[in-house]
């Protein structure tokens, strides 16, 4: 017995990411509201790390500041 491919249907659009949508919805507002506070959490602890803890893992402190001064639903990677 083989296994058979079935193709995913084709979408149509896609919905820019600060919608929270993931091409055709996977991702929903739950999820986005989820990523949006889990990136403003973990902007706000890089915020609070002292000099030698950003050399530990390789950025400069202005590079932290940028970071953490992104909106919560700013998402995209940089």
């Amino acid at each position: 017995m083989s296994a058979q491919f079935i193709p995913l249907p084709a979408t149509t659009s896609r919905l820019p990411a600060a919608h929270g949508v993931i091409q055709g919805g996977l991702l929903g507002l739950g999820g986005y509201i989820t990523r949006s506070w889990r990136a403003h959490d973990t902007r706000r602890q890089l915020a609070e790390l002292d000099a030698h803890l950003l050399r530990d893992i390789g950025i400069t402190a202005l590079d932290a500041q940028v970071e953490a001064s992104r909106k919560p639903w700013d998402l995209q990677g940089r």
